[in-house]
């Protein structure tokens, strides 16, 4: 394959000559999605096509995804190229989960990199529409009996409930907006600790508390506090006593990530 074709610029005279094809099918195509997954899927011409391809991207219409997703088995490596671009242009979970598979299978190093150039730009999307950035702190200093495995279902609660919100993705720190127009994006601290994590009845039940801190970020400054508790039923054995101390601290960070959801959704989330 000649260094044009390679990089999937093709001559003026091939793109003019696929432009009629294309208008032949019918009068209107550049709206038409159908007519260019059409094209894509059963032109006998690579050249078709690629722009076929290209022309899906372009639109930006999600309802090309199908036919670009089945362009990434198409025999010419051009046309699994130029399908993994468009498909970093139109995003969406489909076409992330297609462009993965991809790469696990592609023995060819340009479509390699079309399809990692795609997954980067689609992650990059969908950084640009979320604006809520929460940093998880260690939770740590509390009780002593609250040990890792306890602080790991403590982060893993409070995460489930937060990641309801599409807004809100979880990063060490805010990233700075990357030009003019985009959203400012706000980061956020959430740390605190398990206060208290208690049996009674020799283990025939476990209560607990959390303490939770909201904080600007990477600032600190500390604009809301929080906390809720639970009580749950233990029993005699250690593997009792170790689940329901694990259920007891799941329900309340829970109750405590639902709460937060409320304020976080008032920061724009």
């Amino acid at each position: 394959m000649n260094a044009s074709v390679s990089r999937l610029r093709l001559p003026i005279a091939v793109i003019a000559a696929v432009f009629a094809v294309l208008v032949a099918v019918r009068p209107g195509w550049a709206g038409k999605v159908e007519d260019l997954s059409k094209a894509l899927l059963g032109d006998p011409s690579f050249k078709v096509r690629i722009q076929a391809a290209l022309l899906l991207g372009k639109l930006g219409d999600k309802g090309g995804v199908d036919a670009l997703i089945k362009a990434l088995n198409d025999d010419d490596k051009s046309v699994r190229a130029m399908a993994a671009q468009s498909l970093g242009k139109l995003g969406g979970a489909p076409a992330t989960g297609a462009l993965k598979a991809l790469l696990g299978r592609e023995h060819d190093s340009f479509v390699s990199t079309q399809a990692k150039l795609a997954l980067s730009a689609l992650e990059d999307q969908e950084v640009d529409d979320r604006k809520i950035f929460v940093t998880l702190g260690p939770f740590t200093g509390g009780v002593k009996t609250v040990d890792s495995a306890l602080l790991a279902s403590l982060h893993a609660s409070l995460r489930t409930s937060l990641e309801k919100l599409p807004k809100l993705t979880f990063a060490a720190e805010a990233p700075a907006p990357k030009g003019r127009g985009r959203p400012n994006r706000v980061g956020f601290l959430v740390d605190g600790n398990v206060s208290r994590l208690e049996e009674s009845g020799g283990g025939a039940e476990i209560s607990c508390e959390i303490k939770v801190m909201v904080a600007r970020w990477p600032s600190r400054s500390v604009i809301l506090w929080t906390s809720a508790g639970a009580a749950v039923q233990g029993g005699r054995r250690d593997i009792d006593k170790v689940n329901a101390r694990r259920d007891c601290i799941e329900a309340t960070a829970g109750q405590l990530g639902d709460s937060l959801l409320e304020f976080f959704r008032s920061q724009g989330g």
